[in-house]
């Protein structure tokens, strides 16, 4: 991973970007009575600062935000919006697992063409996996292992 893509997802996932309620209310679409009453029930969490007054969230909770705005927007009810957003967010956990520890090595080969190196078979140290993205167009290929 190249050490740009390394630090943003490590600044994400440390939880280091903050912004205020108001301004998630304002980029969400969500009133901050609305995320108070969530934050209330239990459903998102906020740090506040040495006043206790400002409530600050961050990155993975302002995209909870999002997901359970959407599942409402759609006729959700709160409690079943929030049921789908836990969801969304173990299969979340389950595909960060795969980016993180699954991708070796992307390559760009093209303008809109790449290979994404995903490592060796497990049955098979010799061959290895790799994704060909070839326009719109992805393709799951084996080869044999080259030795570094």
């Amino acid at each position: 991973m190249d050490p740009l893509s390394e630090k943003i997802r490590k600044m994400i996932a440390s939880k280091q970007l903050k912004i205020s309620m108001s301004e998630v209310a304002r980029v969400t679409g969500v009133s901050t009575s609305q995320l108070r009453y969530w934050e209330k029930k239990g459903y998102i969490k906020s740090e506040q600062d040495e006043q206790n007054k400002n409530h600050y969230f961050s990155f993975p909770t302002i995209f909870q935000v999002l997901t359970i705005k959407v599942f409402l927007d759609q006729g959700f009810t709160l409690a079943m919006a929030v049921k789908k957003e836990r969801k969304r967010r173990e299969l979340h956990k389950i595909f960060t697992c795969f980016i993180t520890d699954g991708i070796k090595e992307v390559e760009q080969t093209g303008e809109d063409s790449g290979e994404v190196k995903l490592g060796a078979l497990t049955e098979d140290s010799t061959k290895e996996v790799y994704a060909v993205i070839d326009g719109e167009k992805t393709s799951l290929r084996i080869r044999d292992r080259k030795e570094n």
